[in-house]
């Protein structure tokens, strides 16, 4: 996908949407990813201006959210009740911000936890931020991804040289 289709699609995506997740992955160091909704499409340039070249970015189409909200006790109480599979398929996805917070640290906040134990644990390390759950989705899914490698100044995307 070129740089200008994968801005118009994204951009179109969140017409439909108040917000979209959004995954980069930066090559060559230790499988890097971050994980964060984007919220209005002037995010959507910033954070292709801001990556490295070569940078994976995917934006998901769509995703299952089971919850989101700031984590208290009843949060905490109400979400592990609920959940009565031991083991979570896919994993659950766990992700704390947003493009603005992921822009001002540099790097994101998120988990994944496969049970409930490890729900539990994570929220509670949590309390008091906000969070949304997710099911975690496959960055493979071409059907419900858009993709692009940030390319050079010259427009060329390396993908090749990311993994």
């Amino acid at each position: 996908m070129t740089k200008d289709d994968f801005i118009k699609s994204v951009t179109e995506l969140l017409k439909d949407n108040n917000r979209v997740l959004a995954l980069v992955r930066i090559p060559n160091s230790g499988n890097n990813r971050n994980y964060f909704f984007l919220e209005n499409p002037n995010q959507i340039g910033e954070l292709i201006n801001e990556s490295n070249t070569s940078d994976s970015i995917t934006v998901f189409k769509a995703i299952n959210e089971l919850n989101n909200g700031l984590v208290t006790e009843d949060f905490i109480k109400t979400i592990t009740e609920s959940q009565v599979k031991d083991n979570f398929e896919p994993e659950f996805l766990i992700v704390n911000n947003t493009y603005r917070e992921y822009q001002e640290k540099g790097d994101s906040e998120w988990n994944t936890v496969e049970n409930v134990n490890e729900l539990k644990e994570v929220l509670i390390d949590n309390i008091g931020e906000t969070v949304t759950i997710i099911s975690e989705p496959d960055f493979y899914d071409e059907q419900n991804t858009f993709h692009l490698y940030v390319p050079d100044e010259y427009g060329v995307s390396k993908s090749g040289a990311s993994y």
